[in-house]
């Protein structure tokens, strides 16, 4: 009898596990969703997350956060970029950010945006700018990533 409710136990733990993705998992939402303009996103999935299922349930888990990103025009007819980007963290967080500029038909105009890097102090907001170099209307995708 011991021996039959152990092995149903264990039976439903495993099958509980194969239907979850751990916290970690590589099918994220972010990994995902559709290429949207004019918009901040984080490449490494540890900055900012989320999961659909998990040992501890589906949820959301941030260490930085945006809470202002738009565009404005400049004196010369060029526009600059930027993102007011939050660490939730109690440590410095050091990160790399690119911006990366589209056309009205969805075409990159740079050939190869540059990762620019910066540290955001411990519970605090840092803000990111960025010049384009056309006076052409762009629409654009600023990227987040982890400093290692």
């Amino acid at each position: 009898m011991f021996r039959t409710l152990m092995t149903v136990t264990v039976a439903g733990l495993i099958l509980t596990g194969c239907n979850s993705l751990p916290a970690d998992s590589t099918e994220l939402a972010e990994r995902t969703a559709p290429l949207e303009y004019n918009t901040v996103v984080f490449t490494d999935y540890n900055l900012s997350r989320t999961w659909n299922d998990g040992i501890r349930d589906a949820g959301r888990t941030y260490r930085l956060s945006v809470e202002n990103h738009g565009q404005r025009p400049t004196e010369t007819g060029t526009t600059e970029v930027f993102a007011v980007l939050r660490n939730h963290t109690d440590f410095d967080y050091r990160i790399e950010v690119r911006t990366q500029f589209f056309d009205d038909y969805g075409v990159p105009v740079d050939a190869r945006p540059t990762w620019q890097r910066s540290t955001i102090p411990a519970n605090s907001v840092s803000a990111y700018k960025t010049l384009s170099t056309s006076t052409q209307p762009l629409k654009y995708r600023i990227e987040v990533r982890e400093l290692n």
